[in-house]
């Protein structure tokens, strides 16, 4: 399976986009992205240099993380405030056939606390859901679990299926951008594609 491509709107003031790829674009990699994402949030602030290498690492680490099927990535990153985490925006197609949205979220995995999930509104999906949980996973066999809070999205209507997904370690980091995230889903117009 392919990822399929989407041009969703976003806010400018709380999101940056992230290439998938670089065709196309004015970057030729990953690195070149990074560095200028970085030189332009850090311009003019004090601490430039230090606070330039500190968001060029963060932002390289993102545009690296896997992004197999993912249509759409998106950095938190508030003008107005610190850069929290990601969100990945996937869309495919498929037929309603009247099945609840929380029947096709992703298996939970082992949970810490039992998963909260709740009604949401899509403009573009009629139905939808969002799930909360905190998993514990393992690094490696002889390590203790790592909490990892998730956040997920998932919306049908007829023809598509949309879901976001952010996971953050650090739960604070992940609870401040899921109100940002729910605009994000509620703008995403699944034909938008690129």
């Amino acid at each position: 399976m392919t990822a399929t491509r989407i041009r969703t709107p976003f806010d400018p003031e709380k999101w940056i986009p992230i290439p998938l790829d670089y065709l196309d674009t004015e970057w030729a990699n990953a690195g070149e992205w990074a560095a200028s994402i970085a030189e332009e949030a850090s311009r003019g602030r004090p601490g430039e240099r230090e606070l330039a290498a500190a968001i060029e690492e963060h932002a390289l680490s993102i545009a690296l993380h896997p992004a197999e099927h993912v249509g759409a990535r998106f950095w938190h990153f508030p003008t107005e405030g610190v850069p929290t985490g990601f969100v990945d925006v996937y869309v495919e197609a498929r037929a309603d056939d009247g099945i609840d949205p929380a029947d096709l979220l992703p298996e939970v995995g082992f949970t810490v606390l039992e998963p909260v999930v709740e009604q949401v509104v899509g403009d573009f999906f009629p139905r939808a859901v969002r799930r909360l949980t905190v998993n514990a996973v393992l690094t490696s066999d002889d390590a203790e679990p790592t909490l990892m809070p998730k956040a997920e999205w998932l919306g049908i209507r007829e023809g598509w299926v949309g879901y976001l997904v952010s996971l953050d370690h650090d739960t604070n980091a992940l609870s401040s951008r899921i109100e940002d995230i729910d605009e994000l889903f509620r703008t995403l117009d699944p034909e938008r594609l690129s």
